[in-house]
């Protein structure tokens, strides 16, 4: 497969000056940070740096001594941070011995640090001046020192991690090498003790030789500069050096349009070093090109073959520094020395992707991955599967020159392999030594699972491929997973992580982490390499450890004693069976855990401990596992107060046999210039137990106290807690201890379960016996005969419960337990026997398949298989057949009935097709090379033994997840060969009615549907039956109707009853019955067809009748429109001072005129009713109706409470006068006794003031 990948960046750069440094005769601090930044970075871009002025007359002085081999020089080189550093070095060339005496001029160096042996110089010099390369012993990126580009003498260093090339478009072409075998087995690398040395050969294009100044020299100067790097890297790394031939200048080309380069660029270089170096006279070939970033090894393994040895190139835009040497040469040269790709973003089919997504070493991708950058810029070294396959190849080829090395290879004492909870950080310890004195080991803990991670893949629930980036060698010998600082911020898990943050997660579900420790040696002149794998197993029964004391910011004074609380979380029960535990104490924060507070006490969820001495706000505890990797520490800093005094004793539990004496020693501390003597004394101690200080009393800091118990014949057996006091003239201090009076006689262990004789006992059985506080430890031992002679299990542990493990099934045991403790230990007591169930398995297989996968969306699809014995899983295992056009896409889930998930296969194999394989946790893990890309007896992702011990009662669901559209599949065969713990119940029927119970119909045809007794029954089809209701048409019109029409012919009959109404009638596909008041009714129908009697069918049905129109109104607060609310109708005919309107809402706003407006509502069933009324919309009273005959009718919209009427003749004379109170918006007034005529009415009130002419007839 071509891998292309494009990424420009383009990131201004700024020079820091770091003042205060000291100056050399030949390195000088720039005079101005700020001077032409764009000048000085023509090629380069560099967030934090400095720039220095080189004296090159005295530098090169101070070179002039040093010769190849004989004699070394101190030279100085700056560092990022401004300080100048002294090495000693001496002449490593680059260049043949002939190329070297026609170009004196360019050489190479290499030096170590005299400050810092673990730190290294390597650095090439030419008449275009320096390029320089530290590499620290620490986790550091390297120091590079690049020439400015138009300047004769001033130079930029910084720190890799600051630095990018301009327009980083690198591709690399190279096509990946398919491995077929899975994961190296070797244990050393590079321990031969030679040094390679291969013949290079390189060509340079017209391009690249204008860039670097037109000439062959210039050409070969950079060349020089940038093959001095890589050999910093393959010297180290690998035990190879390269050497540039003596021809190279030959196919060095000044001229752009006469050399033999265009478009063909793997072919032409091979052509042109065949035709002008020959063949027999390079190991390996390579073109260097100024052009688009990219490159092509042109094969993955082709040193030494002739007709590919010279196929590669790498091109830049900038074909010089760090990132071209290391991220292009190397890379490229990495591949053709035999190593593949180890960034794992996408499939390479190579087995070797154990980087998460760009990765960061050499033969990443860092920086030119898009959201898959782990980094923006890789590492100086390559990671363990390109140490393994350069050496695996290189291994079988024989045209280097051997060299023989004094150096002797690091030895490493191997860890053996772990299992830890889940969700549980963790620390990897390594362990080498080596007899060189000098050379300075460097360890690289490396987690080696391939698999695709990617950004939106990666986190705690991936079960391939890496949870753990790669990072830089280092002196110390150990790697916590997450680092340290993540887990003291409780950040032990990471999802879809970005560019430059930790890639680190624990796991949260089952898996195996498969680590590599490579221990390099780091010799000058030829590095030894050696390493360790470990595997680290992830269990889903127990975890996440955690420490839960200690959660907040508490406060305890220095040397008090204080409890650490943890979850013990299954820890201490196989498989992690880690009994013990160790804690510690930081007093930074976390960032480290040097004082051990206590050792090797048991892991059973609690422990006092000493607070130390000194104080601090930013106190922090570990517990760790004693004999295991696992860790915790607590959620939250606490502080610690300074006290005067404290009693330091390195531990607070304390055992003495019976009769003998016990000395407890401690240190007396003091603080805060505390100078009063202390005196000592015991309180609380148990009847007839003596105690002596030796001294008594002291006022002295640091001094030594034995504190003696005697007597202890005279006390019974047990825990006594005791004060220890130191008294002063102003203070007090005490501490607690325990002292255990221990019993040197034993008694026999009573053993309690399983109980004597017992049957159907589990394979792993959990044995317990009574406890005792004398004894400390049990041992346990199995047999499978009553006289012991055969003894299958023993254990050793210090609780009283044991798990076994090695047991079979159908066997009788015997078991016993002999109690132990400082003192001595007894004899195994009488022992119990039980026999363990009989094992038997069955094939399974779902019923509900073919499954189609959609090519549409992210689809998930489910099977199932319903199991109904209640037994304990022994074992299973998973037979799939699937088709899928991109596996890739695919995570297959297997569900236990308790909900425990083990995945089988997730994002795996790229673009392959199909599986057609059974998933065994016995066999060897898929390899995706095949046609189906899984196939065979494979191992899963995950582990099947999470479901050993769960009950098999219930749903088993194979879940497929498909996580992208365009492709599909389908499931076609999903089974299930389950061993369990006992007999299985026979229900050859398969109706769910076991055969040895409750079924009297043994022989049911498969799939009916059955009763409890296991007799089929029988049920109409869920679409058998249309019903329709029909409610009455208007209030009591009783004239509501049920229709029932049956799909399937047959004798039914069907009862209904309610409201009065109880009848039976037989129907055979048409039911109709009128006349239904309103209310509800019971319906149940029965069916017969021949012998089969079919269950009722029971619904309700109601009836209704229309309810009453009501219609409520509100007028708006513009006081010129109603809102009318409908309720009882579904068309409502609204009538508007004579317009109608229609609506089916049930809210309609009217627009209202002035004066009298008059509003009716009604339905179309008349029973419903009809709703009117009368709206007044007026700015002055009204007076209705004119004429009249005896009285009128004022409406007065908002109006006073009083109002004022007066009635004058025509003639104008007063005859009526009266006051009303106003109710509502109307008055009437009433005029009789007055003849008829016309009549002047006055309205008077606050705000109001009319006058009417009112006619009476």
């Amino acid at each position: 497969m071509v891998v292309k990948l494009r990424l420009v960046f383009s990131i201004s750069i700024f020079f820091l000056c770091f003042c205060g440094f000291g100056q050399t005769k030949y390195w000088q601090k720039a005079d101005s940070r700020s001077r032409n930044s764009q000048r000085q970075t023509a090629e380069l871009k560099v967030n934090n740096g400095l720039t220095f002025s080189l004296q090159k007359e005295a530098f090169f002085n101070e070179l002039k001594a040093t010769h190849i081999q004989k004699s070394s020089k101190t030279i100085i080189f700056p560092n990022e941070d401004g300080e100048l550093i002294p090495f000693a070095v001496h002449e490593a060339s680059v260049l043949s011995p002939e190329l070297s005496k026609k170009y004196p001029q360019i050489k190479s160096y290499v030096g170590r640090s005299l400050n810092n042996k673990k730190d290294r110089v390597r650095f090439s010099v030419s008449q275009n001046g320096i390029q320089s390369m530290i590499v620290y012993g620490e986790s550091k990126n390297a120091t590079f020192m690049q020439k400015v580009s138009d300047s004769d003498n001033e130079y930029v260093v910084y720190n890799r991690k600051d630095a990018y090339m301009m327009n980083t478009n690198f591709i690399c072409e190279t096509t990946s090498l398919i491995e077929k075998d899975k994961g190296p087995s070797a244990l050393k690398l590079v321990d031969g003790q030679v040094l390679r040395k291969f013949r290079v050969a390189i060509s340079a294009t017209g391009e690249y030789t204008e860039f670097h100044g037109g000439t062959v020299p210039d050409a070969l100067a950079a060349i020089n500069a940038t093959i001095t790097r890589v050999n910093e890297v393959f010297e180290t790394d690998l035990g190879i050096s390269l050497e540039i031939v003596a021809n190279t200048d030959q196919v060095i080309y000044t001229d752009k349009n006469s050399d033999p380069y265009g478009t063909n660029l793997n072919s032409e270089v091979q052509n042109t070093l065949t035709t002008v170096i020959g063949a027999e006279n390079y190991d390996v070939g390579h073109l260097f090109q100024k052009d688009e970033n990219g490159g092509n090894a042109g094969f993955i393994a082709s040193v030494c073959i002739d007709s590919r040895k010279g196929s590669a190139y790498s091109s830049a835009l900038i074909p010089q520094g760090d990132i071209f040497d290391l991220d292009f040469v190397a890379h490229e040269m990495g591949h053709q020395f035999g190593a593949n790709h180890t960034w794992s973003f996408e499939s390479e089919g190579t087995l070797v992707q154990a980087e998460p997504g760009s990765g960061t070493t050499i033969m990443g991708y860092a920086g030119i991955s898009g959201n898959n950058n782990v980094a923006l810029n890789g590492d100086d070294y390559f990671h363990y599967y390109s140490i393994f396959q350069i050496l695996e190849y290189i291994k079988t080829t024989s045209c280097a020159q051997e060299i023989s090395l004094l150096n002797n290879p690091p030895e490493i004492v191997p860890t053996g392999n772990y299992t830890i909870p889940k969700s549980t950080a963790f620390r990897l310890k390594g362990n080498a030594t080596d007899v060189d004195e000098d050379d300075i080991l460097t360890y690289n803990w490396e987690q080696i699972n391939d698999g695709i991670v990617t950004h939106n893949t990666f986190g705690p629930t991936n079960l391939s491929g890496a949870n753990f980036r790669s990072l830089k060698p280092t002196v110390a010998p150990s790697r916590y997973f997450p680092k340290l600082s993540s887990i003291v911020s409780g950040n032990l898990t990471q999802t879809n992580p970005n560019v430059n943050t930790t890639w680190e997660t624990v796991s949260d579900v089952e898996r195996e982490l498969e680590f590599a420790l490579t221990v390099r040696d780091n010799a000058l002149g030829g590095g030894q390499v050696t390493s360790d794998l470990v595997k680290v197993m992830v269990i889903d029964n127990a975890g996440p450890f955690v420490i839960t004391s200690q959660s907040t910011n508490e406060t305890y004074a220095a040397g008090t004693r204080q409890q650490v609380v943890w979850d013990v979380a299954k820890t201490n029960q196989g498989p992690v069976n880690t009994q013990k535990v160790d804690i510690f104490f930081s007093a930074n924060g976390g960032a480290s855990f040097p004082i051990k507070l206590a050792d090797s006490v048991p892991n059973d969820g609690q422990q006092d401990i000493l607070i130390p001495g000194f104080a601090t706000p930013t106190g922090r505890i570990m517990v760790s596992a004693h004999d295991n990797i696992f860790l915790a520490v607590n959620a939250s800093n606490f502080t610690i107060t300074p006290s005067d005094i404290v009693l330091n004793f390195t531990q607070l539990q304390h055992e003495v046999c019976q009769g003998n004496d016990l000395i407890v020693p401690f240190t007396y501390q003091t603080y805060n210039g505390f100078t009063e003597e202390a005196t000592f004394s015991a309180t609380g101690m148990p009847p007839g137990l003596s105690v002596d200080f030796s001294p008594t009393s002291t006022a002295v800091n640091d001094t030594t106290v034995n504190v003696t118990f005697s007597n202890t014949d005279l006390v019974n057996p047990g825990n006594y807690p005791i004060n220890i006091v130191a008294t002063t003239e102003n203070v007090t201090k005490e501490v607690v201890i325990d002292v255990k009076i221990l019993e040197t006689a034993f008694t026999n262990v009573v053993l309690q379960l399983p109980t004597n004789g017992a049957t159907s006992a589990r394979i792993a059985s959990q044995l317990e016996w009574e406890s005792n506080t004398s004894y400390t430890s049990y041992d346990v031992e199995i047999a499978d005969d009553a006289a012991f002679t055969n003894i299958i299990e023993t254990a050793s542990v210090i609780f009283n419960s044991y798990i076994t493990t090695d047991l079979v099934e159908e066997t009788t045991y015997y078991w016993r337990v002999k109690p132990k403790n400082s003192c001595g230990e007894g004899t195994f007591g009488p022992a119990f026997s039980f026999t363990t169930l009989e094992l038997n398995c069955a094939l399974e297989a779902a019923k509900d398949l073919p499954i189609d996968i959609s090519t549409t969306g992210a689809p998930t699809i489910t099977s199932k298989i319903t199991l109904l014995n209640d037994l304990p899983v022994a074992d299973i295992n998973v037979n799939l057949d699937l088709s899928h056009s991109f596996l890739a896409d695919l995570e297959v889930t297997l569900i236990s009935p308790a909900g425990t998930r083990v995945i089988l296969v997730s994002n795996s194999c790229g673009g392959n097709q199909d599986i057609l394989a059974t998933f065994d946790d016995s066999a060897e893990g898929f390899i995706c090379g095949t046609t189906p890309a899984i196939m065979g007896t494979v191992r899963p992702l995950g582990s099947l033994a999470a479901f050993n011990g769960e009950s098999t009662y219930g749903d088993w669901i194979l879940e497929v997840k498909d996580i992208a559209a365009s492709d599909g599949g389908t499931l076609n065969a999903f089974s299930m060969d389950i061993c369990v713990e006992g007999t299985f119940r026979a229900d050859e029927d398969k109706d769910g009615v076991f055969d040895d119970g409750d079924d009297l119909c043994l022989n049911t045809p498969m799939g009916a549907t059955v009763d409890l007794n296991g007799c089929a029954v029988y049920i109409f089809p869920i679409d058998n039956f249309e019903v329709e209701i029909n409610s009455e048409s208007c209030s009591n019109q009783n004239d509501g109707s049920l229709r029932i029409v049956a799909n399937v012919n047959m004798d039914y009959e069907i009862t209904l009853s309610g409201n009065g109404i109880n009848e039976d009638i037989n129907f055979t596909n048409f039911f109709f019955r009128e006349g239904l008041s309103a209310g509800t009714y019971e319906i149940c129908i029965v069916g017969t067809e021949d012998d089969k009697v079919y269950e009722p069918y029971c619904f309700k049905a109601i009836i209704t009748q229309p309810p009453p129109l009501s219609v409520t109104s509100k007028l708006s607060a513009s006081g010129n429109q109603t809102i009318l609310n409908l309720e009882g109708g579904d068309l409502y005919n609204v009538e508007l001072n004579g317009i109608v309107t229609q609506t089916k809402s049930s809210s309609i706003t009217l627009e209202l005129k002035q004066g009298i407006n008059q509003i009716k509502v009604s339905t179309n069933l008349p029973c419903q009713g009809v709703y009117e009324d009368q709206l007044l919309l007026m700015d002055k009273p009204v007076v209705f109706p004119n004429p009249f005959e005896e009285e009128v009718t004022i409406l007065i919209n908002n109006g006073p409470d009083i109002v004022n009427t007066q009635i004058f003749n025509y003639a104008g004379q007063l005859v009526g006068n009266k006051d009303y109170t106003l109710h509502g918006n109307e008055i009437k007034v009433n005029f009789t006794g007055l003849s008829q005529g016309m009549y002047i009415l006055k309205v008077k009130g606050e705000g109001v003031n009319s006058n009417f002419k009112v006619v009476k007839k």
